[in-house]
């Protein structure tokens, strides 16, 4: 399982597994980000790809920057 793109606006995030792809929904559970896959709650930090990037909304423009965990 790969993640390869966090979208923090619309609260998503798209991984792949087994060949497939999917869009998780995500929350910060404790202060970490996670998305649930599989009936389970998984950490975003732990399963994303060195490329992947988050789509973010900050003083009133959206970007797309590298994931920072």
């Amino acid at each position: 399982m790969l993640v390869l793109g966090i979208n923090k606006i619309l609260n998503w995030c798209q991984i792949t597994s087994g060949g497939r792809t999917y869009t998780c929904p995500t929350k910060l559970i404790d202060g970490k980000l996670v998305f649930h896959f599989k009936k389970e709650w998984h950490s975003v930090a732990e399963f994303v790809s060195d490329h992947a990037e988050e789509l973010v909304s900050e003083g009133g423009k959206i970007f797309s920057r590298p994931f920072k965990k």
